[in-house]
């Protein structure tokens, strides 16, 4: 699998409910939901690689897995 992010190799992980997950050795491990990666795809956007990684990096030191949910300020402009 490819991550979602960057689009490097990633280990998918499975995942209750309507979300997808994934273990990158660039990115980390994340959540995105599914909804968000199709509408994604089908605007043809993506996502600014340095920003999702530092707001991961962040969210990581928070308790559990990081959920991308929104794209406000991820997107690549």
């Amino acid at each position: 699998m490819s991550c979602l992010i960057c689009a490097g190799p990633a280990e998918r992980i499975p995942c209750a409910g309507s979300w997808e997950e994934c273990k990158c050795s660039q990115c980390g491990h994340y959540r995105i939901a599914d909804a968000l990666v199709l509408s994604l795809m089908e605007q043809g956007q993506i996502f600014d690689i340095p920003k999702v990684r530092a707001w991961l990096a962040l969210a990581h030191s928070g308790q559990g897995i990081p959920s991308i949910e929104q794209v406000e300020g991820l997107l690549r402009t």
